[in-house]
């Protein structure tokens, strides 16, 4: 362990370009061990990688943090009272820009750790890995299940040509009938239907559809989280069925998220959606891009407003942006990922709520100690459950 994260600081010190000669000899000598290390490499240093971490970075109001970074101080300082009232706290809070250039590092260090971390997995021998050990939170894997509606059962993995294979001998030829793809908890998949329509499932998601759109529309039918890119094909309007409220496109991106009992919300990226109410309730509702629905089951209404789509979008890539959060709801979030239980030692924390950005798949510890970094709030992690005090 010792070893990858020294080596996953000599590959920011080379990104940054202050690596010395003697780093630069032990860096090239890991290179030149696998051809895998050196793919990582590239990857980290493209443009576009380095582009995400900052763009995620600029969404954080510095303005805000620094004040609320100064309260802090102030309270500390004084020692008068406890404070009982829902504090706003920022995630990598920056007072300066060269404090924003360390949480980017932070960011980069904990992915380049974590993927170190997989390749050398990889060269370990296999009786290390049989071995019993305890419990460990570790981030979600490409999974689900695939049901067809005549009973049979397939997992489904990261192995895109062996689901296909998988799938087509279940399917065989003339199989007409409808399939259900259900994530667990710890789980994500993407899939591309009949039509090109492109789906992504989050953890604890389902989407049922036919294997073959043969009538005049397409419909399908999701639970839990679910982002999709339609196909365009004004012949053949899409239908999305989720919660109480049937969604209708053409060709559209957008977003739908019903882990809430009883309310749905939908965020359009791009195109036009039409959100009719199921049975008698409400009124035909028109989203157009960035703006959000959430529409409440019960009383039949949804309130629109604008939203953030590239902090909606951000769990397809590969990060987890908090914008106004509560701690609770942070806490849901990563549970579902993560697969964990979690316990509240204070009640008052539920409510306290963050901005910010971890990465989805990093290491659960560094996760646990941005979120720690922001003051106020420590965790305790026991086997599969997470205290938070």
């Amino acid at each position: 362990m010792q070893h990858e994260k020294h080596i996953s600081q000599l590959i920011v010190r080379s990104i940054l370009g202050t690596l010395d000669d003697q780093g630069r000899q032990e860096l090239d000598t890991w290179l030149a061990a696998d051809t895998r290390h050196r793919e990582l490499l590239e990857e980290l240093s493209r443009p576009a990688t380095l582009e995400q971490h900052i763009a995620e970075l600029q969404r954080i109001d510095r303005h805000k943090a620094q004040t609320m970074m100064e309260q802090r101080i102030r309270e500390a300082e004084s020692r008068k009272q406890e404070i009982t009232a829902p504090k706003r706290h920022h995630l990598s809070l920056s007072r300066s820009y060269w404090l924003a250039g360390i949480a980017a590092m932070l960011l980069l260090l904990i992915g380049t750790y974590y993927y170190i971390g997989k390749i050398a997995t990889n060269h370990r021998p296999v009786a290390t890995r049989t071995k019993s050990r305890p419990a460990v939170i570790t981030h979600g894997t490409t999974q689900a299940l695939l049901r067809l509606s005549d009973g049979k059962v397939i997992r489904l993995g990261a192995d895109q040509q062996a689901n296909r294979r998988a799938i087509a001998k279940a399917c065989g030829r003339n199989y007409h009938g409808n399939i259900v793809v259900t994530t667990p908890r710890g789980g994500e998949y993407r899939l591309t239907l009949t039509d090109g329509t492109e789906i992504s499932l989050n953890a604890g998601s389902r989407l049922e559809y036919p294997a073959v759109f043969d009538g005049k529309e397409r419909r399908v039918k999701a639970e839990g989280e679910a982002y999709f890119k339609v196909a365009h094909d004004k012949e053949h309007p899409f239908y999305v069925e989720t919660g109480g409220q049937e969604l209708r496109v053409v060709g559209t991106e957008f977003n739908i998220n019903s882990y809430t009992a009883g309310t749905v919300v939908t965020t359009l990226i791009h195109g036009i959606v039409t959100i009719h109410p199921r049975g008698a309730k409400g009124g035909v509702l028109t989203l157009h891009p960035g703006e959000q629905a959430e529409y409440n089951d019960k009383s039949g209404s949804a309130q629109i407003r604008q939203a953030n789509t590239e902090v909606v979008g951000s769990w397809t890539t590969g990060s987890f942006v908090f914008e106004n959060q509560t701690l609770e709801q942070i806490m849901e979030e990563l549970s579902r990922w993560y697969d964990f239980d979690y316990t509240f030692r204070n009640a008052v924390l539920r409510q306290t709520v963050f901005m910010g950005s971890v990465p989805r798949y990093g290491d659960f510890k560094n996760v646990l100690h941005i979120l720690e970094m922001s003051g106020g709030i420590h965790f305790q992690v026991k086997g599969k459950r997470v205290y938070i005090f």
